[in-house]
């Protein structure tokens, strides 16, 4: 490795008593996991907007069906009795369940109602939980909606590929959405571990364009391998030795959202593919439209 100073610490940690897996996950996590703390310190609101869709839509079905549950079980104490228009056909259990639906709903169709004081007071109380249940998570869908969230896609490897007369660092992404980014910034360090005493050292990696006003197509960081790169002469079994892990934050203005959106992405050293190009992943049709292959941001040939 060159003889280059390393940076300020990146807030990840210095000293570490043996080799991690990875510092940022492939989804942009950070690789932690925190103890001793008998309560979760992070926020049910933070989590409910965190998780995906079909975790939080399959929570929000299971805890409708829990509380209308709950309910029918307080109708059958009382008795069932209590509630008009009930179908004798239909299983006590799920007349007091569908009653209960129809109150927590605010739906009333009329067909079935309380007629004694305990079932109107509980009918009461249901209708209540009802309105501020709703309105909780009508806060949370629009909690998601509203987040704003960058949608980039990285090139399964980086690339020590060609650049002028020497050689370059090289990976790609690109906006998975059609919405309008702009002012797109990337910032790229190199963490290292010294092994014998358990410390990681970062070093800054510059760009050749670490800035781009509009960002539609593809963007190929490129770092080249000068004789002041902490990666210069550096061969895939030295990346290795060092635990080498290349951390990329990208941060751009999304226009849809009307706020800055920040995205992180990692490379261990065996996801760098030495020798190498990125193929093409853009190309022009017969009526001038650029047409840009997103499944092709991986592709790359090997060089001689």
């Amino acid at each position: 490795m060159a003889k280059t100073r390393p940076t300020h610490n990146a807030g990840l940690g210095e000293k570490y008593l043996d080799e991690s897996k990875r510092l940022i996950n492939k989804d942009g996590s950070f690789n932690l996991k925190r103890t001793g703390n008998p309560f979760q310190a992070r926020s049910l609101y933070q989590w409910l907007t965190a998780i995906s869709w079909p975790t939080f839509l399959g929570l929000m079905l299971l805890l409708y069906i829990f509380v209308n549950a709950l309910f029918a079980c307080g109708y059958l104490v009382i008795g069932i009795e209590q509630l008009s228009g009930v179908n004798q056909q239909t299983p006590r259990f799920w007349s007091a369940f569908y009653f209960s639906a129809q109150t927590l709903t605010t739906v009333g169709y009329g067909a079935m109602a309380p007629v004694g004081a305990w079932a109107s007071m509980l009918a009461a109380l249901e209708a209540f939980s009802g309105l501020t249940g709703f309105a909780l998570v009508t806060g949370l869908l629009y909690g998601r909606f509203s987040k704003p969230s960058a949608k980039f896609l990285f090139s399964n490897n980086a690339l020590i590929a060609p650049y002028k007369d020497g050689q370059s660092l090289q990976c790609r992404l690109v906006n998975v959405r059609s919405n309008i980014m702009m002012e797109v910034e990337a910032n790229v360090l190199l963490s290292t571990l010294d092994k014998e005493n358990g410390h990681r050292q970062y070093y800054n990696l510059n760009l050749e364009t670490n800035f781009i006003q509009f960002f539609p197509l593809n963007w190929t960081l490129v770092h080249p391998l000068t004789e002041d790169s902490p990666l210069n002469k550096c061969s895939l079994e030295s990346l290795e030795n060092l635990d080498a892990e290349i951390l990329i934050r990208v941060k751009g203005y999304d226009d849809t959202f009307g706020q800055t959106v920040h995205v992180r992405h990692s490379y261990k050293y065996n996801e760098i593919i030495h020798g190498a190009r990125f193929q093409k992943v853009y190309e022009s049709d017969a009526e001038g439209n650029t047409l840009l292959a997103l499944n092709k941001i991986h592709d790359y040939e090997l060089l001689d």
